[in-house]
């Protein structure tokens, strides 16, 4: 009798994993597994190799799948290349931009938009800008920040100086501080002699006379050594001269006449009178009206 209980006990083995077993199965585990399996099968069908065609390039290629529940998708493909290759329309662009601008705006995040135009992205969870002289990538500090440091926002200002306001600028801040003597008495002579003068106002489109004498509608030009001779290492007798002619054209535009006095030299009382004497020609004005200011 024992012999043939040891020989039943080798007969019997697990439905599940194959191991030698009283019953039919070797623990609960394996229970499950093959009862389940079983029900499975049952329901959706077994494992089965099916022939599918690739949406993309028709290549033929086989899918494993269970027979009841083929086909599981309504388009194939062999590859992710092939998955990848579907057409973007506009329609999806503007759904994509969408959802990006609710998501930037629920971060607290104003007016940014990815997109070349605006030449600001958004990169491993950091907005980056793309600096508008060198056009590297740098991630904004500011809001308003358009460049990625200091040098390269001094190269873009100095690149779009208008040299006509520099020079205009340059022109008002010197005209107080390079007048003579012999331009300050002139511009006294001027005030005594004339109802109506004006003195370094800048109403020539941004640029300034000497004197204007409204009577008349003149400017008068008094220029210094500096308008002829170069007198330091940094002074451009060119450029100076250059100023001097838009000057000139701006005053003409206005309907004024330029009338300029050569100063070469020191402080002289008697030049300056001559030279008042001439202006005075110029105008019709034969006789001084008053003694000249001492």
């Amino acid at each position: 009798m024992s012999v043939v209980f040891i020989i039943n006990i080798i007969m019997n083995t697990c439905l599940s994993c194959g191991k030698p077993v009283k019953n039919k199965y070797c623990g609960v585990t394996c229970q499950n597994k093959h009862q389940n399996k079983f029900k499975i099968n049952i329901r959706f069908g077994e494992h089965k190799n099916f022939n599918v065609v690739c949406e993309t390039c028709s290549k033929s290629f086989i899918v494993n799948e269970r027979e009841k529940l083929f086909p599981q998708k309504n388009k194939y493909y062999c590859s992710l290349g092939c998955a990848n290759k579907r057409e973007i329309t506009d329609e999806h662009k503007k759904k994509t931009s969408l959802s990006l601008i609710e998501f930037y705006n629920k971060l607290n995040i104003e007016k940014i938009r990815l997109s070349s135009d605006t030449k600001t992205y958004w990169i491993k969870g950091k907005i980056k800008c793309e600096c508008e002289w060198c056009g590297l990538l740098f991630i904004k500090k500011r809001k308003r920040q358009r460049f990625c440091n200091k040098l390269c926002s001094g190269k873009y200002a100095r690149s779009h100086i208008d040299c006509r306001k520099a020079g205009q600028a340059s022109s008002q801040s010197q005209s107080e501080n390079r007048r003579s003597k012999n331009e300050k008495y002139f511009a006294a002579l001027c005030e005594k002699e004339f109802k109506f003068v004006k003195t370094n106002v800048s109403m020539f489109n941004g640029w300034d006379a000497d004197v204007v004498i409204e009577d008349f509608k003149l400017a008068v030009l008094w220029n210094g050594v500096w308008h002829y001779k170069k007198i330091t290492e940094k002074h451009s007798v060119k450029q100076v001269q250059n100023r001097d002619d838009i000057k000139i054209n701006e005053i003409i535009k206005l309907g004024y006449k330029p009338y300029t006095i050569k100063d070469l030299g020191r402080f002289n009382k008697s030049f300056v009178e001559n030279e008042f004497d001439k202006l005075k020609k110029y105008c019709g004005v034969e006789k001084l009206a008053i003694s000249p200011v001492s």
